[in-house]
């Protein structure tokens, strides 16, 4: 026995192409948002297969049980706590295990920006084909019924943009799972980047570097470089210096140092280097940045 829907409990919210084309002309929302949406409890016997696939990108996060999805020939098992998104225009089927079935929560995304959405949740070039383990998070699951309410309440401009501007931050939570909940991760259980990261917030005033830092994540200079630029997409000595133009900016906003002094609280002691670099990541020097904020000394 197989069946698409009619699980106890669930909840399916079809939106009306009436309200898609509405969607497809407010600029805030036109290139992502939801055309289905719903959640299956315990959904023994879920099947449901697309042998030409869809035009839309489908969310599904497991929550409890398991099931799997057939994708381009191969099979992969989706476990509770994680998510899998179906790309568009590909060929499928999903269903539930038949001895522990899945409970999802299911998203249909639409819009010019579906598909990349889809490759950034999944975020594998090298491993394309697998569930990613998200976790679990009361702030992910309260998001979506925040979705749904809204939309149960109708297709008003006011609702399909309160809803779908939610929608970004709803994706994040799969992007960026510790972020979210409890799933936010301490300092034991961090990456080796957010122990990085932390490392260089901690020491904006030191002129730190590259091996540094590597060593203190204990790790080798070569491995720990390229994992830090998958990771965020900047070499790491790069991301240092964002962080400490970030200090400086502040500074700038809320002290009277004078520039150098600035300079040196972020661990540049060559004020000419200093406003180089700073002219270089936000398009004007430090002086001039100050001014413009109504603060001018120097």
């Amino acid at each position: 026995m197989r069946k698409s829907r009619g699980f106890e409990g669930e909840l399916i919210i079809e939106i009306p192409k009436v309200a898609t084309s509405h969607c497809e002309q407010l600029p805030l929302i036109s290139q992502l948002f939801i055309s289905r949406m719903g959640y299956y409890p315990k959904a023994l016997h879920h099947y449901y297969q697309r042998p030409n696939g869809i035009s839309q990108a489908i969310i599904l996060y497991c929550t409890d049980g398991q099931g799997w999805i057939e994708l381009n020939g191969s099979t992969s098992q989706v476990h509770a706590g994680e998510v899998f998104v179906l790309p568009v225009d590909v060929p499928h089927s999903y269903g539930a295990d038949p001895q522990n079935p899945w409970s999802i929560y299911w998203l249909h995304i639409n819009g010019a920006l579906c598909g990349a959405a889809a490759t950034t949740v999944m975020n594998r070039d090298d491993e394309p084909f697998r569930a990613i383990q998200v976790g679990f998070s009361d702030e992910r699951n309260a998001l979506f019924t925040h979705i749904a309410h809204t939309l149960l309440k109708g297709y008003s401009a006011s609702n399909l943009l309160q809803a779908n501007l939610a929608l970004p931050h709803y994706l994040s939570s799969f992007i960026a799972p510790e972020y979210f909940g409890s799933q936010k991760a301490s300092a034991s259980d961090a990456s080796p980047t957010e122990r990085a990261i932390s490392y260089m917030q901690a020491n904006l005033s030191s002129s730190l570097s590259l091996d540094n830092i590597a060593r203190s994540v204990n790790l080798s200079v070569s491995f720990f470089s390229r994992k830090f630029k998958k990771d965020t997409g900047y070499a790491p000595i790069e991301y240092f210096n964002y962080l400490r133009i970030q200090k400086a900016c502040q500074l700038l906003h809320f002290s009277t140092w004078r520039i150098n002094e600035v300079a040196s609280a972020i661990g540049i002691d060559d004020p000419f280097y200093f406003s180089r670099l700073f002219k270089q990541q936000m398009g004007l020097s430090p002086v001039h940045y100050r001014k413009n904020k109504g603060i001018d000394r120097q």
